[in-house]
């Protein structure tokens, strides 16, 4: 059977601890000098993550959670007005795919050069697609090749200084990407090598930040695993990440818990539809049960972790739920999906 794949990650990955000081090597060998930094209002409370970034940046942007669009537009025009004639993102999800979006729009179609510094476990700062809330609230997306960054700088002397829980949970979504991606449609030989043992290094090393959070070595570790959850950009749109979506934004859900609240019952859903994939999941996740054991293994890690597990626990109800299914129902039945969510519940 022929087969096709594309593998679409950033030219140039550095990492380890000190790393970011290769910061202005990689800003100049795209072709800029004065950039602009994106990040996020938690970030830039901390001036020793930003401060002795080089080159300086020649204006500072502060994004919110899940990448409003008007804040994004708001951005760009205030990226042109400085001059700025590339980009780096310092943050997760949020702060990177705002600055994907910063860049193509600023630079009026031709994408500023853009070097993302994430500090979380989201991989957005893999793909070329850009995650974004529009004017009505709703979770909203845009794939453009010329939005992948040029350059990505895992550096775990930054990370360190991320959070616990907003760091593990980001770890399940780098799962939930490894998984999805493996259960993705088509033949991925390539990438399901890399997915397996993104999932396999993540099941190791998660519990050891869980328990060394200072340890800048065990979050090398985490972002090494991460990386290689995403060598296919179908893992962004499997089923738990677009579940997750629907009711991320409206309620102030972050990417990472969304994967912890869902993952686990999408693939007890996919347990039946792809049971020899499932079960070769097990030998990842476990010591192999089946089908159905990969994702009582991802729901006892996540529970392991401390993470929070229930919709409840979000203020997510009933109607929100219709709401949800209503708007993805077509592949998926509304009501498996509904199951989904309620299982989560």
């Amino acid at each position: 059977m022929p087969g096709v794949f594309r593998y679409a990650n950033p030219g140039t990955i550095r990492w380890g601890e000190g790393s970011v000081a290769e910061l202005a090597t990689e800003v100049e060998r795209l072709g800029g000098r004065h950039p602009a930094l994106v990040s996020t209002r938690s970030v830039l409370a901390q001036p020793e993550l930003v401060e002795d970034l080089r080159p300086e940046p020649v204006a500072t942007i502060a994004i919110s959670q899940h990448t409003p669009i008007g804040e994004v537009r708001a951005a760009a025009e205030r990226v042109r007005e400085s001059g700025a004639d590339s980009l780096v993102s310092v943050g997760g999800g949020s702060a990177v795919d705002a600055a994907k979006l910063i860049g193509i729009i600023a630079g009026r179609g031709a994408a500023l050069p853009h070097v993302a510094v994430p500090t979380t476990l989201s991989v957005a700062e893999l793909a070329s697609g850009a995650g974004f809330t529009d004017e009505d609230g709703d979770k909203a997306g845009r794939g453009d090749p010329r939005m992948l960054p040029g350059a990505v700088i895992y550096d775990a002397r930054l990370a360190v200084r991320t959070p616990i829980e907003l760091w593990l949970s980001t770890g399940v979504r780098a799962l939930d990407h490894a998984v999805e991606g493996y259960l993705a449609n088509g033949a991925n030989p390539f990438s399901d090598v890399l997915c397996l043992e993104a999932v396999r290094r993540l099941f190791r090393t998660l519990p050891l930040a869980r328990d060394r959070p200072n340890d800048p070595a065990i979050r090398t570790e985490n972002q090494i695993a991460a990386w290689l959850s995403y060598p296919l950009p179908e893992a962004a749109g499997g089923l738990s990440h677009v579940m997750g979506k629907q009711i991320g934004a409206r309620h102030g859900i972050p990417h990472g818990f969304t994967s912890c609240l869902l993952l686990p019952h999408v693939m007890r859903y996919r347990a039946s539809r792809q049971p020899e994939r499932m079960a070769e999941l097990s030998r990842a996740t476990g010591a192999g049960g089946g089908p159905l054991a990969a994702a009582d293994d991802v729901e006892a890690l996540i529970e392991g972790l401390g993470l929070r597990r229930t919709l409840a626990a979000w203020g997510v109800e009933e109607p929100d739920l219709r709401r949800a299914v209503d708007a993805l129902a077509g592949e998926h039945s509304a009501d498996d999906l509904l199951d989904i969510y309620r299982q989560a519940g």
